[in-house]
């Protein structure tokens, strides 16, 4: 099987008993793309309760109902907009004959521009609820109901380093990420590192991270403690996320 068929989704237990589920499927693209070949396995250190199963699940379902609309809509937007130019174009001459006012044109247009836009929508509509639409959310949804979550040893010992690190005080865990980590990871196959790697990259890239996380040694430990905390920060994930760009697997 090609590696690029087979995803990892990670979920770490949170020292409070709150679930992290770190996964690509965010991506619309890459969703969209996902074919019956694909193979995506679940990874857990402790075991997460079923509701958290089910709350993911419903997270990716809206996932698939988010990326269908747009895939449509993106498919069908020429044939739609040359339909409501069309319509409007034939409102606007019959509304121009039938139509006597002192103030030609103004009557016309509102008229046309309204049945145009009713028609993209209508149509954008329809084919929301078409047969493709349909069937590509229903092979989404399958390939979703197909993931099983497995125990997995480099989850487990990431959850210990997570728990760790929301024991410790901000400025203790700020020291230990801009210092040095002499201690590498006893498990984890270096495509568990690309996937993980790559999916903390889109994680903190986002909001309120962006481009400061990528110049945080320049902030020194007072800085970067105080930015944190106003900015509510995850700390804890993020020192995990330099220990992995920092290391490789010992095995």
């Amino acid at each position: 099987m090609d590696k690029k068929d087979q995803l990892s989704i990670f979920h770490l237990y949170r020292k409070d008993g709150t679930s992290i589920f770190l996964h690509p499927l965010s991506d619309k693209e890459l969703l969209l793309k996902l074919g019956d070949s694909t193979v995506i396995t679940g990874k857990y250190g402790h075991e997460p309760r079923v509701e958290s199963f089910t709350m993911f699940k419903n997270d990716l379902y809206r996932l698939i109902e988010s990326a269908v609309k747009s895939w449509i809509s993106d498919t069908r937007f020429i044939p739609h907009f040359v339909l409501s130019a069309a319509l409007f174009l034939v409102i606007y001459l019959l509304a121009a004959l039938i139509i006597r006012d002192p103030i030609p044109m103004v009557d016309e247009l509102l008229l046309a521009l309204g049945g145009s836009i009713g028609m993209f929508f209508y149509l954008s509509k329809r084919d929301q609820n078409s047969e493709k639409a349909s069937k590509k959310r229903l092979s989404l949804r399958l390939i979703i109901d197909r993931i099983v979550f497995v125990e997995d040893p480099f989850v487990k010992e990431l959850e210990e380093i997570l728990h760790y690190n929301e024991s410790i005080d901000s400025k203790s865990l700020v020291e230990s990420i801009l210092g040095e980590d002499e201690k590498g990871f006893r498990h984890g196959s270096s495509e568990d590192f690309m996937q993980l790697i790559s999916y903390m990259d889109n994680y903190f890239t986002e909001k309120p991270y962006g481009k400061k996380i990528k110049r945080i040694e320049k902030l020194g430990i007072a800085k970067t403690s105080k930015w944190a905390e106003e900015n509510k920060v995850d700390l804890s994930l993020f020192a995990i996320y330099r220990k992995l760009k920092k290391r490789i697997p010992l095995s």
